[in-house]
């Protein structure tokens, strides 16, 4: 991937599963920031008619797809967070395509976006490599069982399902030694939204004073 347009910033937003990045990406929608989603890249690789799709069909045959020849997410969900080499097969298709659409969304994102900070949310960030081409790194924290239970009951798992999803993930250690910023999600929604104001007011002082 190129690097970011000059005179801008990408900030890179990750943290587990069901840490709480979308009410951090909700705020800074509200204040003016651009936001790239690379989970919603990443279901756009494995639409009909995508370079991906024909990829991911020929490596894991028609039993992953629905009856109108879309791919049933979900099914292809139970197939590779069982099993390490078929996630890595998914990954080595889908991760490249992403980082392509990732450095174009930027590029056309960045002149409306709030003082030319656009974000990409990820939670794989660290593991596709894409935090290279990041300014800033923010990790959105919370502790583990919490985010597990929640897990749970936002995408209807069992325990197991659940365990295997965020297995799939760096732990957290490792994701918060490429953090730049860390927001505790241990409190109230207000209170990351707090946290995320706080952050945003420190980083324009930063890059107003750099500036000068």
């Amino acid at each position: 991937m190129n690097s970011p347009v000059t005179g801008s910033l990408l900030i890179g937003l990750t943290g587990g599963i069901a840490s709480g990045k979308s009410t951090v990406l909700q705020h800074l929608r509200q204040a003016g920031y651009s936001v790239i989603d690379a989970d919603k890249l990443g279901h756009k690789v494995l639409e009909q008619g995508n370079p991906g799709y024909n990829k991911v069909v020929k490596c894991f045959g028609n039993e992953i797809l629905n009856p109108d020849g879309s791919v049933n997410r979900t099914a292809l969900g139970r197939i590779v967070f069982v099993d390490a080499e078929k996630l890595k097969q998914l990954n080595e298709i889908s991760h490249p395509i992403i980082a392509e659409m990732i450095q174009k969304e930027f590029e056309e994102s960045v002149s409306d976006s709030n003082g030319g900070i656009v974000f990409l949310e990820a939670a794989l960030l660290i593991e596709a490599n894409w935090y290279k081409v990041c300014g800033h790194i923010w990790v959105v924290s919370l502790d583990p069982t919490v985010a597990l239970r929640r897990l749970q009951e936002r995408d209807n798992l069992s325990e197991t399902e659940a365990k295997l999803r965020v297995g799939a993930q760096l732990d957290q250690e490792e994701r918060l030694a490429y953090a730049d910023v860390v927001l505790q999600n241990e409190g109230t929604p207000e209170e990351l939204f707090t946290q995320t104001q706080q952050t945003l007011r420190e980083l324009k002082q930063s890059m107003n004073s750099s500036h000068s």
